[in-house]
């Protein structure tokens, strides 16, 4: 069988009706990552820095679009520690930014001490899947608020609770006065 023959045969079978093409989940993902790869800026890739006795130290760069973090020797970052399940969270990057997605794990993933299912990432997030706790840095969001000016948001989330008491203890104390 010729060269010629032998591609045309596999052009038929990477056909599917009406010449729509079709592709296994792993070359799927294999053309996104290469896509984003190529695209990306070497010096704007995130990484999840270890902060944690079995990570400190290392350091696990996020080039692509997408990473399975687990035990199971078939994940993009791979932490033997027991309390992470063998599939136990992703990180995906799209048009929004970082974002870290759990997979059903035994002991949960936590952004800045939340246990969260689907949460935003952002420069300077504490992330921790069951006891193996990282640091997430992006240079590019580093970057990008330097530029603008703003600083890091702060966790002020008590600031509304506390405004609201003190409105109150003034209400009340105004009523006892009249």
């Amino acid at each position: 069988m010729s060269e010629e023959s032998k591609g045309k045969k596999a052009a038929k079978r990477d056909h599917g009706p009406q010449g729509t093409h079709v592709f296994s989940r792993n070359e799927v993902d294999k053309l996104v990552e290469d896509a984003a790869s190529e695209a990306a800026d070497p010096a704007s890739r995130a990484q999840l820095k270890g902060v944690s006795v079995e990570v400190k130290g290392r350091e696990f760069p996020l080039s692509g679009m997408r990473h399975v973090i687990g035990r199971a020797s078939s994940c993009d970052i791979i932490l033997s520690d027991s309390s992470v399940s063998s599939e136990h969270a992703r990180i995906n990057h799209d048009a929004d930014g970082w974002r870290v997605i759990n997979l059903l794990s035994t002991n949960g993933t936590f952004v800045n001490d939340k246990r969260v299912s689907n949460e935003a990432l952002n420069h300077g997030d504490r992330v921790r899947f069951g006891r193996v706790e990282f640091l997430f840095q992006d240079v590019a969001q580093k970057s990008a608020s330097a530029a603008s000016g703003a600083s890091a948001p702060s966790n002020r989330s008590w600031l509304p609770w506390a405004i609201a008491g003190g409105v109150a203890v003034i209400a009340i104390a105004l009523v006892i006065l009249l």
